[in-house]
This record gives structure tokens, sequence and C-alpha cells, in this order.
């Protein structure tokens, strides 16, 4: 029997003991997505345990995906979206469930944080070997060929002033181990890299800079490989699949899955819609929801808001791609009769990832497309997702088809 075999004991009430003191210290319980707009922005995914979490601060904006996002940008100067799917107390092996909640293959890269929790646990390092082979073997068999796997160091395990001494002592050295273990198992396998950091994040307080400074670790080795991506798409990779339409019955059940239909009127999308409209000097804008074969108003500002024929929408014309679609002149259009002459959509979609409706921008004069700020358009869709993700609870996933990501808990 190792020693590791006979403290194991004594390691997992220090881990509770870490635990207890974790369950009073804040973390975000807003948006599970962060944006930094840009003209062709990269989709990644934060998934696990750890710095995913986000305890310390309040929200994912100056968490671990609101920071990377931010360097990323300002790395590509494509923009960014980072998601983040975590869950308290997820290890190597628990961490395979959380690939079924998520549209692996829209991701350019994922960064997986796991390991602590099987630190505490002091796991047969022979154990984590396997479940991390198993962890990285399902992760690239539901991404892309292309999508980059990346496998975040075990974060230093820094001890609570109740919980020093020699166990944490012990624990540490095995997360060192277990670290050690990660490095073989990524340099064995293609197109899955080991980012290692002495980043050191307290147990309480994290803070911001703390999460900075992570993200500034990340960044770099992630946009050499995000640049030659972009580069050089793949019909294949995450862009190529982000840029098709949605399969219409899994489209259809994401927007049943959120309940929006039902959800009643909310004065915050008014809100951003007025701002859309004085932001873009236009006469309308609205947030529709697009359900079988009809366009449902859930807000709109400056037009009327009654249910329209999908057949006779842009809206459904906007839903079809990733980014944003415009109509400088709606001559020839349905729309043209009632009055307008200009259309500007993006699509809005569901926490898991498919595109459920729009924000349009119409106005009665025709424009020119190319004096539409689209980077802009983009921030306003954001802002609008976010605020139709708060309304959204968390039902039961589908059969066959992966629930919604909800804020982190």
């Amino acid at each position: 029997m190792q020693v590791t075999d006979l403290l194991a004991p004594l390691a997992a009430r220090w881990g509770r003991r870490v635990r207890e003191e974790l369950d009073v210290v804040p973390h975000p319980f807003d948006s599970s997505r962060q944006s930094v707009a840009g003209p062709d922005p990269d989709r990644l995914l934060v998934l696990g345990n750890g710095p995913a979490i986000g305890f310390g601060v309040l929200t994912q904006d100056l968490a671990l995906p609101g920071h990377l996002a931010r360097r990323l940008a300002a790395a590509t100067g494509r923009g960014a979206t980072v998601d983040v799917l975590a869950r308290r107390g997820t290890t190597a092996s628990l961490a395979r469930r959380l690939i079924d909640e998520a549209r692996m293959c829209h991701y350019d890269a994922v960064v997986v944080c796991v390991g602590s929790t099987d630190a505490y646990n002091l796991l047969p390092e022979e154990r984590w070997r396997s479940d991390l082979e198993q962890l990285t073997d399902a992760l690239r068999a539901a991404t892309t060929p292309t999508t980059v796997i990346a496998v975040l160091g075990i974060r230093p395990v820094q001890r609570p002033n109740a919980s020093s001494g020699s166990v944490g002592r012990l624990v540490e050295s095995h997360a060192a181990r277990l670290d050690r273990i990660a490095e073989e198992v990524c340099a064995h396998r293609a197109g899955v890299v080991h980012i290692g950091t002495s980043t050191e994040l307290p147990v309480a307080p994290r803070t911001a800079e703390a999460y900075d400074e992570l993200a500034a670790t990340i960044a770099p080795p992630l946009v050499q490989r995000l640049d030659a991506l972009a580069a050089k798409p793949s019909a294949t990779g995450a862009r190529a699949l982000r840029s098709r339409p949605d399969p219409e019955v899994e489209r259809q059940d994401a927007l049943d899955r959120t309940d929006l239909l039902r959800s009643g009127s909310n004065p915050r999308l008014d809100r951003l819609l007025r701002s859309a409209k004085e932001l873009f000097g236009i006469t309308g804008a609205a947030v529709t929801l697009i359900d079988g074969d009809r366009v449902v108003f859930k807000a709109a500002i400056g037009m009327p808001s009654a249910d329209v024929p999908r057949s006779i929408a842009p809206c459904d014309r906007t839903i079809r791609q990733s980014g944003a679609f415009v109509l400088g002149d709606l001559k020839g259009e349905r729309l043209a009769a009632d009055g307008w002459g200009f259309y500007a959509g993006h699509p809005l979609e569901s926490p898991d990832g498919y595109r459920i409706g729009a924000l349009c921008l119409l106005d009665t004069r025709s424009r020119e497309p190319l004096t539409v700020d689209r980077i802009a358009l983009a921030e306003v869709a954001g802002r609008i997702e976010s605020e139709l993700w708060s309304e959204v609870a968390s039902p039961a996933p589908a059969k066959g088809h992966p629930g919604p990501r909800v804020p982190v808990s």
C-alpha cells in the first residue's frame, strides 16, 4: 500500500475544509459567455473546474473568460467569444459528461481546467493518466479536426490557513506529479497542448488581476494556433461549421428548451433596443424568435410587433449564417410594402449554441450596406443575448440533445 493510500482519508478531510472555505467565496452568476466583437471572432470554451469557476469575482467579465476574450482579441484583431462550462468538484473523469452540454464542433479551441479536485482526492497517478487520456480523446472526437485542445496546468494548490500542514504539502506535491503526467499525455496527442504556468490563485480571495495574469499566460500559445486557422480555414473546421445553417429540428428544439416563447415582456430588452435605435440612427429595432413558420417579436421599438410569416421575414436569412446580414435597399422585399427601406440583422443564440432568433434594425430609408458598423451590431446583439439568457431556466435536456449552459453555481 502506498503512502498516498494511507493518507487519503486525511487528504479527503483537508479537501472538505478547502471546499467549506470556498462555499463563502463569491463567484459569477451572470452570462456564461464573454465576447469582444471583431470582424472574424474566434470562439473558445473554458471547461472544467478550478479557475474556470471564477472564485473571488462576481462577474465572468472579471473572471478568466472575460480576461481571456480581451487578451485574444487584442492579439489577433479578430475579436473573441469565450464560453465557460464549469462545475464545482469536476474531475478529469467527470469532465467527460460536460462535453454533451455544448456544441463542441463550433469551438476553435477548448481550454481544459481539471486536476485540482483529483489532487485533493490523491487520485492514483495511473488512474489520472487514464482519465485524462480518455477526456482528451473524447474532446478530440467531439470537436473538429482543427480544434485546439489546451490542457491548463494544475494550479499550485494554495492552502488556506485552517488547512495548512503536512497533508496540504502532500496534496501540493501530488498535484505537481499529476501535472507532469498531463504534459506527457498532451505530448502524445495531435492538436492537444499543455499550458503550464506557475501563476498562483489562492483559495480566497481571488482577484480580477490574478485572472488577467492567468489569461496572459494562456493567450500566447493559443494565438499562434488560432492565427494559423484563420489564415487558412479548413472546410471541416469550426469556422466553416459555424457558418452553416443549423439543422432545423435541433434549432427548434433549442428554442423550445429556453421557454422564451412563454416568458413575458422584459423592460431591459426595451432599453437595449432604444439604445440601438439611437446608436444606429434607425426607425425601428426588434428582438425576434424564429418559431416554426412564424417570426415572434420578443421586443420591439418603433415598429409593429405582431407575428409575421417566416417566409417573408429577413430574420430567416439572418439566422442561416453566423454574422451580420444587411439589406441596404429593400426594394423587391415584402417589407418594402410596409414602408421599410433598410434592414440589418444579427443572429441570437440559445445558451447551447443554436441560432434561435435575431436582432433586427429597420429604417424607412435605404442605406449603403458598407456604412453599417457590423462590430457595433455584434456588440449590441451580445448584450441582448446575455439578457435573454438571464431569462432561461435550467430545464432537463431533451433526449438526444444537450441542455442549455447556464450561469455557473
